[in-house]
């Protein structure tokens, strides 16, 4: 009796969160949902199990928010993650030899990055530009100082820099440490 009274909370809890998301973040689920259904009745094994998989990292995303609004830059980063463990599971397959699993992975990572480019969100290389125009300012004002990264992630504004980059803050956080490599050694 306890287990069904308490399921119908749980479910409303996580189904908030959607609610509570932007546009964006809810089309893009819905778009999920609506081609995890196509690559089921066209019974494309791979396409489905990237679907799923990605459908489950946004689901227990959604879980660790707790009540938070998620948007689509939380998924670009999630996307990023999943592409990023995918690569490691490449290299790791290579030197193992295994390529039949390299083609499984490999094919999920392009799924995945079809769905990455589809989110309105910056690219990588308008983020490391925006990134080194904002380094070069740093440099230039600091002068002959020699600067910290800490320094200059205490300079930027991450209330509002986000949404006029259109991207999210790790992805920031990321290319800042690219770029501070070439542009401060």
């Amino acid at each position: 009796m306890f287990r069904q009274s308490i399921r119908p909370i749980l479910s409303t809890r996580v189904t908030f969160v959607r609610y509570n998301s932007s546009p964006a973040y809810t089309a893009a689920i819905s778009l999920l949902k609506g081609d995890l259904k196509k690559a089921m009745i066209a019974k494309d094994e791979m396409k489905k199990t990237a679907i799923r998989s990605m459908l489950s990292a946004i689901k227990n995303k959604e879980i660790d928010l707790k009540g938070k609004s998620a948007d689509e830059y939380s998924l670009y980063d999630m996307y990023s993650k999943l592409v990023s463990q995918r690569k490691d599971s490449i290299n790791e397959f290579v030197a193992n030899k295994r390529d039949d699993l390299v083609a499984k992975e490999q094919g999920e990572m392009d799924i995945i990055k079809q769905y990455m480019d589809q989110l309105p969100v910056s690219s990588e290389l308008d983020i490391d530009q925006n990134v080194k125009n904002l380094l070069d300012a740093l440099k230039e004002k600091a002068g002959e100082k020699k600067i910290q990264i800490k320094e200059i992630m205490g300079e930027i504004d991450w209330k509002s820099l986000p949404t006029e980059w259109k991207t999210s803050p790790t992805a920031i956080k990321n290319s800042i440490v690219k770029q501070f490599k070439e542009i401060f050694k």
